[in-house]
């Protein structure tokens, strides 16, 4: 993996570049990593507070889609639920609950992603995020998900990186100051 602190943190296009995306050869897993300018705590608020996430999730999915539900309480034990309709797709729907919870560093949830109406079924997926203070009012955010079921590695690759790239772009916008 290739070092993601970027030669110039201080701007968004640098912060921007810092993305690195690894997935698994056989699909199990994927690791991104993600400097912002913002320290751990704001970076941390942001994946857990509806007020910030309704503003950065949804900039990843196509234009026109809407961020119907966004719930979160984050405690060990506690879940998230965030619903959008996405045009063409329908509705989509993220389901979670948090099984690690160390403000402002660490994130661990497990998690179901549901096409359509209804509720989880099966496995979920396991994520956790990192958060470092890297660098004054910097944060590399180290994001990891082994998935309930393997994907394929190109697909994961175009879908999450398209994704991420765009909704961690727009959570940079939203808790850096420049």
């Amino acid at each position: 993996m290739s070092n993601p602190i970027p030669p110039s943190p201080s701007t968004l296009d640098a912060r921007r570049a810092s993305a690195d995306l690894e997935i698994a050869d056989d699909g199990s897993w994927y690791r991104f990593v993600r400097v912002f300018g913002a320290s751990p705590e704001r970076v941390f608020r942001a994946f857990t507070e509806p007020a910030d996430l309704r503003v950065w999730f949804p900039a990843g999915a196509p234009p026109g889609s809407e961020m119907t539900i966004c719930e979160s309480d984050a405690v060990v034990g506690g879940a998230y639920r965030y619903v959008m309709t996405v045009p063409e797709f329908g509705e989509m729907s993220w389901f979670g609950t948090y099984t690690a919870v160390d403000r402002p560093h660490h994130l661990g949830a497990d998690e179901w992603f549901v096409m359509g109406p209804g509720e989880p079924s099966g496995p979920g997926s396991r994520q956790t995020l990192d958060f470092r203070a890297i660098a004054d009012g910097l944060t590399e955010m180290t994001m990891r998900v082994e998935l309930a079921e393997p994907e394929d590695p190109d697909t994961l690759r175009e879908q999450a990186g398209a994704g991420l790239g765009s909704s961690l772009a727009e959570l940079d916008a939203l808790v850096s100051p420049d």
